[in-house]
């Protein structure tokens, strides 16, 4: 056996053995609803059921929200309806902009649309339009 491969194979073995660790998910501790946005006026996006496997991307700053991955499904959960685990104790902070998030994940959702109406989410006085 050539000597690279001597210790080219036990290298790519760890590797194999260690990925699973890395790639853990989280998960929902009970029957949540995925919103298009981190405040319960933004539209629903899927409901995920207790136990459902899921990547957090991150949290706001305030610890409420978190973008989440379950699937195909991206959205943002409330981190009470995560399991809580060591990740999620200090999660990576995410900010959230309806045009950016909207434009990456929702083109092809009905409520796109209304896009431009809720840029402004987070002003006093401000109305979810209404859903179609």
């Amino acid at each position: 056996m050539p000597a690279f491969a001597r210790y080219l194979l036990p290298a790519l073995l760890a590797g194999l053995l260690a990925s699973p660790a890395a790639a853990q998910l989280d998960s929902t501790r009970r029957a949540t609803v995925v919103r298009a946005g981190p405040d319960n006026r933004f539209p629903q996006v899927a409901r995920l059921s207790n136990a459902t496997n899921l990547h957090v991307h991150g949290c706001l700053a305030n610890r409420i929200w978190c973008d989440i991955q379950a699937g195909r499904t991206r959205g943002w959960v409330r981190l009470q309806d995560l399991t809580q685990t060591s990740r999620l104790r200090n999660p990576a902070t995410m900010t959230f902009s309806v045009a950016e998030y909207w434009d990456a994940h929702y083109r092809t959702r009905s409520w796109f649309a209304s896009r431009d109406r809720w840029l402004d989410w987070e002003s006093p006085g401000f109305t979810p339009p209404a859903a179609r």
